[in-house]
């Protein structure tokens, strides 16, 4: 590979292979280029839009460098890319939780807030859930409790030679697509919501190529990184080798639409007592949400026949407190 070759068709807005992607990673990540270098490729790529090859080559060399944990090969991952700029409560996190007390394993990947006011990292400890880099830990917790939360930032340190870059730019690059797609668990099914609908089937071609069983990427038609409740959303879903893409309405399944603004997020304190509300059932609309997202999840683990048995079993394990004792219980154990 010749880097000077590589740099000028990207500064030149052409596109390069995933070979090529995974070897200009790999230097940006060992910290072999200057910061002047990292941030004209960076600004190159998003200019004429990442393909799924540099995509897939940036994927595999993040993976490559990053510390792993174990886990089954029905392990989900809720973790999307975030940048929806919508400000809803944080769905996700809290629909990792619901899958996982009813049985689903989850291997929840994130961060701090990044582009929202709260996130997954900052409602977990406002809950009281403790944040640990100790891998043996986060293995066991996965295998007795269903769950582990894996920071980013204790999994990634070869992101830190993209730090300053990343700040001084100020704008998104590729690494906030990345994020969603290197699990340290190595989650062979994903939910993974996606702030833009390019990148739905996109991230599911590059999923279906590291080697993922069973995924759907997300993106509402309201523009959430989620499956939606105020209308409809496209999905791309790679199931047995294969990915069909289609559109998922919520009232096909006896749900209501609601306002996004009726889930409206604030800081993690408010995040994370809204969501010990809706545990004890006072927060209904964002309970539907959290159906809805929890219910993928566990059609994902195999732990439901399909979308609609796990929208149920998502609910029935919300209404029987079953989700308020699974939490309490992660908690206690979590120190």
């Amino acid at each position: 590979m010749n880097l000077k070759d590589i740099k000028e068709k990207i500064l030149n807005f052409q596109n390069i292979s995933s070979e090529e992607s995974f070897f200009i990673f790999n230097l940006i990540m060992t910290g072999k280029l200057s910061e002047i270098e990292m941030a004209g490729i960076l600004i190159a790529l998003k200019a004429k839009t990442e393909t799924k090859d540099e995509i897939l080559g940036a994927a595999k060399s993040m993976r490559a460098k990053s510390l792993k944990i174990s886990s089954n090969e029905n392990t989900v991952d809720t973790c999307g890319t975030g940048g929806d700029m919508i400000g809803t409560l944080n769905i996700s996190t809290s629909a990792a939780i619901v899958a996982a007390s009813a049985g689903a394993k989850i291997a929840k990947h994130g961060n701090r807030s990044i582009s929202s006011k709260s996130g997954s990292a900052d409602m977990l400890e406002k809950l009281g859930y403790k944040i640990t880099a100790d891998l043996k830990y986060l293995e066991l917790s996965l295998l007795n409790n269903n769950f582990c939360f894996m920071f980013a930032q204790h999994h990634h340190l070869a992101m830190k030679h993209v730090i300053n870059v990343r700040k001084q730019l100020g704008t998104r690059t590729i690494f906030n697509l990345l994020g969603p797609l290197t699990n340290p668990a190595n989650a062979k099914n994903q939910l993974l919501g996606v702030f833009d609908k390019k990148w739905t089937k996109i991230h599911c071609e590059v999923l279906q190529n590291l080697g993922s069983q069973h995924a759907m990427v997300v993106h509402g038609q309201d523009g959430l990184d989620e499956i939606s409740l105020s209308g409809c959303t496209y999905i791309a879903e790679l199931k047995e080798g294969k990915i069909k893409e289609f559109i998922f309405n919520p009232r096909d399944y006896g749900y209501e639409y609601i306002q996004n603004s009726e889930i409206q997020g604030a800081d993690p304190e408010y995040n994370a007592r809204k969501f010990i509300e809706m545990l004890n059932g006072l927060n209904i609309k964002f309970q539907k949400i959290v159906e809805i997202n929890a219910g993928a999840a566990l059609y994902l683990s195999k732990k439901s026949k399909n979308l609609k048995e796990g929208f149920e079993l998502a609910k029935y394990v919300i209404e029987q407190k079953i989700a308020k004792n699974f939490l309490e219980k992660i908690i206690s154990n979590n120190v």
